[in-house]
């Protein structure tokens, strides 16, 4: 290695077990939320007895208290980049040309089943096949296969700072909109985008816990997402973006959704892959300080100037069925993302993946045992017919 190749890599911060410490007090706060928000599972569960929408094969069902609604389900794969430096041959990304089989969800982030005209944040899960590090080591000892899953969402950095901060205001907002239907929130989606233009008249921002509301209701496939909090990477700390990057999908970035309907977003997506296929960009950007660019403080947006995200694989979907209602069925019943899932060299880090590893693994337990379906980790791509 060269010297100025050495020089860039001590640029960055080097990972160290302390910086995946909790600090005294948290286990017992996230514990008594994870209690708390199982409110959500029931409620949503009971409305389902009522509400004709959200059953499913004509009985109630329980879904996720977070990425509830689905609009895709799809196949294909991941190609790390051959052209990599050191500072990103790292982990599942240190074999240059390695190609993996992954399965991508596509969602709203919402915990309740809602049409696709309400604006908000949307959420992509990646599950990566057949990843292992070179430790041998799981990030979490519960997730014992060797599958690397990725959640993402539209927001390059998180609403609230800690599990403290999301205790005193995430929880209250999580149960407002659990109770709202669809007619508020799509009041305050109005609201929300008459006020950001009254404010940029006056050269402000609208509060980011507003303008996930005010946001048009863009087309999916054209829009970029983020982990928001980081994770280790390897021998670093980073967080991950994937982005459009072929023509079929980049020129999906300006376009919003035309359709009108509750499953608008999924008619786009089905459409779309009915005869279109579609690369997107997988990129890293490297902590250097944690000041700047603070582990325990999910909202802050890492500087970019400083550690711009840099491309380490492509992912590519074919031309394919992108929805059905089997799909449906193994995406919201039978998959199951969880970011703490994976290889030790990305290990999540910070306080918000600390609450999302009990309040995820809760829910989903919840909803498995509701709607008696097993858990399933696939090995292979069979579920699409592969």
């Amino acid at each position: 290695m060269t010297d100025g190749g050495t020089r860039q890599q001590n640029a960055y911060l080097p990972y160290r077990p302390e910086l995946a410490a909790s600090p005294p007090g948290e286990d017992a706060l996230i514990s008594a939320m994870v209690r708390s928000l199982r409110w959500n599972n029931r409620l949503q569960y009971a409305k389902s007895f009522v509400v004709p929408r959200l059953k499913r094969n004509g009985r109630a069902h329980a879904i996720r208290d977070a990425h509830a609604k689905s609009c895709a389900v799809l196949y294909g794969e991941l190609t790390v980049r051959t052209d990599l430096p050191p500072e990103l041959r790292q982990g599942m990304f240190a074999r240059p040309g390695k190609t993996y089989p992954l399965i991508a969800r596509l969602s709203a982030t919402s915990g309740s089943i809602r049409s696709d005209q309400v604006r908000g944040v949307r959420g992509l899960g990646l599950k990566v096949l057949g990843v292992y590090g070179e430790s041998g080591e799981r990030a979490d000892a519960r997730f014992s296969d060797s599958n690397q899953d990725f959640v993402f969402v539209t927001e390059p950095m998180f609403l609230f700072s800690d599990a403290a901060d999301y205790a005193k205001s995430g929880m209250r907002t999580a149960r407002v909109l659990a109770w709202s239907p669809d007619a508020a929130v799509k009041t305050l989606n109005v609201a929300s985008r008459l006020a950001r233009r009254a404010m940029e008249r006056r050269g402000r921002e609208l509060p980011p816990k507003l303008k996930v509301f005010a946001d048009p209701n863009h087309h999916v496939l054209g829009q970029t997402f983020y982990t928001a909090a980081p994770i280790r990477f390897g021998d670093y700390v980073a967080k991950l973006k994937v982005a459009p990057s072929s023509p079929s999908v980049t020129r999906l970035i300006p376009r919003t959704i035309s359709r009108s309907g509750y499953d608008a977003l999924t008619e786009a997506v089905v459409g779309f892959f009915d005869s279109n296929s579609a690369e997107y960009e997988l990129s890293a950007q490297l902590c250097t300080n944690e000041i700047d660019m603070p582990i325990e403080d999910a909202t802050v947006r890492w500087p970019e100037d400083s550690s711009p995200y840099r491309p380490v694989a492509t992912i590519r979907y074919p031309v394919q069925t992108a929805y059905s209602n089997e799909l449906r069925d193994f995406g919201d019943d039978s998959l199951t993302f969880n970011s703490w899932r994976g290889i030790a060299e990305h290990r999540p880090l910070g306080s918000i993946n600390r609450l999302k590893l009990r309040v995820y693994e809760a829910s989903s337990e919840y909803r498995h045992a509701k709607n008696k379906v097993d858990r399933t980790e696939p090995t292979d791509l069979s579920a699409f017919g592969r």
